[in-house]
């Protein structure tokens, strides 16, 4: 078990959350960020959170980095540091269905690839009250992948195979993470990418580097190889600062919204069968 993060006071309590929000990148949740209050960061086994309020309750969100892998290590220091009563897999991913645009907030309602980790995604929206939340842009089934889809011609395909409406790196492994400790679950994204469009193929290089050195070499490197890539860094860099910001308003609301144990629920709300919270 890992030991929790110290606090000033010395109470592991202090750093208990409601919710917690696992992003991938730091351009992730920098929206959010901003509409916390109260913020505290915390190091905690390579990783930095930020702790603070939002609407009343206390979220804690994570880095982990891109991958499934990465994210479940950030998953168990959650549960093991801050102990959240739910937990969001957040951030960007690439839209599989050709209607959706750049900053579309989108809120999964199944998972494609783990039956176990869907169902409990469809219980956990369940409890949410109809209504209570204001709806997303479009909800839908949502793929893992184990790196970014470049290509429009291989997200026509991913969409084909899969029946999903947009794909990410983590999500699933948040769920199954969140599964195995019976914590309610949620993913919540914005789009950065079109189903149309072409990324450019350095891309992923730049996700996958683990240090800024990494980072930078790999920057460094699409620069020399393409020069116009510049360019097409900027511009994703424009996009994804939109994003973040569509993402992080929805989230404070989504997070209102939650019902955590604790509070009191309207009976019809909470056993009403409608899967779309919000619909």
């Amino acid at each position: 078990m890992l030991p929790l993060p110290k606090s000033p006071d010395d109470d592991p309590a202090a750093w208990r959350c409601d919710v917690g929000v696992v992003f991938a990148l730091g351009a992730e949740q920098g929206g959010l960020e901003d509409l916390l209050t109260d913020v505290t960061t915390i190091e905690a086994h390579g990783h930095r959170l930020r702790h603070g309020l939002c609407g009343g309750r206390r979220v804690t969100t994570i880095v982990a980095g891109p991958g499934a892998e990465r994210a479940a290590q950030a998953c168990e220091v959650l549960f093991q540091g801050h102990r959240p009563r739910w937990v969001i897999s957040a951030g960007f991913c690439g839209a599989l269905d050709p209607k959706l645009r750049v900053e579309t907030v989108l809120l999964a309602d199944a998972l494609y690839g783990d039956d176990g980790a869907s169902d409990h995604l469809s219980r956990s929206l369940l409890k949410i009250p109809v209504g209570a939340i204001p709806p997303p842009a479009a909800t839908g089934r949502f793929a893992q992948v184990d790196r970014i889809v470049c290509r429009a011609t291989d997200k026509k395909s991913l969409a084909a195979e899969t029946h999903s409406i947009a794909c990410d790196m983590e999500s699933l492994a948040v769920a199954q993470a969140c599964l195995n400790r019976d914590v309610p679950f949620s993913a919540v994204r914005a789009v950065s990418d079109t189903a149309e469009e072409d990324l450019p193929s350095d891309l992923d290089q730049l996700m996958q580097a683990r240090s800024v050195a990494g980072t930078l070499g790999a920057v460094v490197g699409a620069i020399w190889r393409r020069p116009s890539s510049v360019k097409d860094m900027l511009r994703l860099k424009e996009r994804a600062l939109m994003a973040s910001v569509a993402l992080g308003k929805y989230l404070v609301q989504f997070i209102g919204a939650l019902p955590l144990e604790g509070d009191r629920l309207d009976p019809k709300s909470a056993d009403d069968p409608r899967p779309h919270p919000g619909a």
